[in-house]
């Protein structure tokens, strides 16, 4: 399992998020803002995302889809963790907003970083 070859379907794409909140209730969000860091760990700035961001820290497991135009894509299983600031929350800042307050997607300045760490892909062919 490789996120690297995967990167040009997933960097700087949508993606879904699936979280469960502590009810056990599902939340399905929107991110944009995505990158692979790692072999086994994806990046996602958080923005807007205020139920995923609490989630989280409630229950790690996440599911992530994404899919290319012809929507063949990957479902991605993975514990997240949310930082709110250090070398994570930087790079989110840095690589997604450079000097500027808003994103290419028009998106706000990063209120914190998800990083996933991945530990299956499905795919949809």
């Amino acid at each position: 399992m490789n996120l690297f070859e995967y990167k040009e379907l997933i960097d700087g794409k949508p993606m879904h998020i699936a979280t469960v909140n502590s009810e056990n209730n599902p939340n399905l969000a929107v991110a944009s803002d995505v990158r692979v860091i790692e072999k086994n760990k994806l990046i996602i700035s958080v923005n807007e995302m205020v139920n995923t961001q609490n989630n989280i820290q409630y229950n790690p497991n996440v599911v992530l889809t994404v899919f290319d135009e012809n929507y063949k894509g990957l479902r991605i299983f993975g514990t997240a963790n949310f930082f709110t600031n250090g070398k994570y929350y930087d790079f989110c800042k840095n690589t997604f907003f450079g000097n500027g307050e808003v994103s290419p997607f028009g998106a706000t300045k990063p209120k914190g970083a998800i990083v996933v760490t991945i530990t299956n892909i499905a795919k949809y062919e």
